[in-house]
């Protein structure tokens, strides 16, 4: 059985083709189509890139895909998942009794406290405040603050009616129309980013923190405010169409293209 590289060498010589027009046509590098054909895989690489780009090879040569890259994790890929029997815990019946008498002991002993602290003891003795009674000169300036703060408060709530009732009233006014539409006009564009295939895609924004890096499936979608500036990173530019405000503006690249750190613009059209 021919290896994956065996398999790609032959076909891409069949159809005469060299190595520097893969290249030029993908844009990948001649050192990673030759590691293809020589069956040798980089293992610091991003697996997810590889595949990409095995991907897009396949596409070039009318292979496959599904078959080569499933002999591709064959040779490359080893399952090194092993079963671990996880022994059944032996435990002991006096400690257990034990923890458990003592359990019932505390709740118990809860109970009986709060019984006795809140609930059997009963002061039935009447309590006095240790504040005397005000002098009776003090009385009536107590009585004129009390009324003071009441019609002050009054005054507040009937202002704060007023204002309210004057923002109720409709502005037909050509500047009032024209703030409006200023405000309108100030709305940010939406970017949506529709997966027209299985893609890897990674987003950053301008301080370079990462929002989202996943492998997107066929039909997912993704949006963000366009002034957000975000940065596209993708292994097949061909599989992301870009829509801003729901008016596709067309794909971030060709079918097989990398693109890296790509902020989209109002402008942007593909």
């Amino acid at each position: 059985m021919h290896s994956v590289g065996e398999i790609l060498k032959r076909s891409r010589e069949s159809k005469k083709i060299s190595i520097i027009d893969v290249s030029k046509e993908l844009n990948i590098s001649r050192e990673i189509i030759i590691n293809f054909e020589t069956d040798y895989f980089k293992k610091d690489i991003n697996s997810v890139f590889t595949i990409g780009h095995l991907r897009s090879y396949c596409a070039l040569l009318e292979l496959n895909f599904n078959e080569i890259v499933d002999q591709f994790k064959k040779e490359h890929f080893t399952d090194t998942t092993q079963k671990i029997e996880i022994n059944r815990p032996i435990f002991n019946n006096k400690l257990l009794f034990s923890n458990k008498l003592i359990s019932l002991s505390v709740i118990l002993f809860v109970f009986a406290a709060f019984y006795f602290l809140f609930i059997e003891v009963e002061n039935t003795s009447r309590q006095y405040a240790i504040i005397p009674d005000l002098p009776e000169n003090y009385i009536s300036i107590v009585e004129k603050a009390n009324l003071d703060e009441e019609i002050k408060n009054k005054k507040i709530k009937t202002n704060e009616i007023i204002n309210f009732a004057k923002l109720e009233i409709p502005s037909n006014s050509s500047s009032a129309i024209a703030s409006m539409q200023k405000e309108e006009d100030s709305k940010s564009p939406i970017v949506t980013l529709k997966i027209l295939d299985d893609t890897w895609v990674q987003l950053r924004d301008e301080n370079n923190k990462i929002i989202i890096s996943q492998l997107m499936n066929k039909d997912d979608e993704f949006s963000y405010d366009l002034y957000s500036n975000y940065s596209i990173t993708s292994g097949n530019a061909g599989h992301i169409m870009i829509l801003i405000n729901n008016k596709v503006r067309g794909k971030a690249g060709k079918k097989g293209q990398i693109v890296d750190t790509l902020v989209l613009n109002s402008d942007f059209k593909n």
